[in-house]
Order: C-alpha cells, then sequence, then structure tokens
C-alpha cells in the first residue's frame, strides 16, 4: 500500500493513536473539532509539505496533544537513506524540529 493510499486510513484513525490525555475516543474527537474548526491543519498539507522539503518516503504519522497546542510528527525515509523524524506545529504547518540519522551507518545527525 502506498502512503497515498495509506491517508485516508492514517487521517481517519492510527493519526491520533499518539494524543495523551482521556480516552482513545475523546482524543479523537478533540482532534476531529480542531480540525473542523480550523484550528490545526490537514494532515495532507503537513506531509505535501514535508515531502516538497526532504522528498521521500512517510514512514510514520503522529497528532500530539501537547500543552503548547497539536502537534504533528511524521518519520520519513529520504531519497537518500537517513531516516528523519520531523515536527509541525499543527496549527500553522511549521517545522519545529527535524533530527536525522543515516541508516546505513545508524548515525544521528
Amino acid at each position: 500500500m502506498s502512503i497515498g493510499s495509506a491517508l485516508p486510513i492514517l487521517a481517519g484513525g492510527l493519526l491520533f493513536a499518539g494524543m495523551a490525555g482521556a480516552s482513545a475516543g475523546d482524543d479523537h474527537d478533540r482532534a476531529r473539532e480542531a480540525l473542523q474548526a480550523g484550528r490545526i491543519l490537514p494532515l495532507e498539507r503537513i506531509v505535501e509539505s514535508a515531502k516538497a522539503r526532504f522528498g521521500g518516503e512517510i514512514l510514520d504519522v503522529e497528532l500530539e496533544d501537547e500543552n503548547a497546542g497539536f502537534h504533528y510528527e511524521l518519520k520519513l525515509i529520504a531519497g537518500d537513506g537517513r531516516i528523519l523524524k520531523l515536527e509541525y506545529d499543527a496549527a500553522t504547518g511549521e517545522l519545529l524540529r527535524a533530527k536525522g540519522r543515516d541508516r546505513r551507518h545508524g548515525e544521528r545527525r
């Protein structure tokens, strides 16, 4: 399954698996309400931004509900083989943090 065909599945359920707090149902509801109210951007927009900047394929996505607001966390394998962990502000789409590891040598960058 390609990431393009997996996005609706991620957006529909797995995306919210990383949220801390109350029950999973409450997490889903809060995230859905935030998206519908325009307080967070759709996952597709964040994925497009990450792929445009870093290339490669998305491996994993989580939406974290943190004190400072919602953050998208993406794990991506870049075209050069590096595995990147990217953190985006879910409200603005701003890249907050990028960590990388050279998959071939296990090196962190």
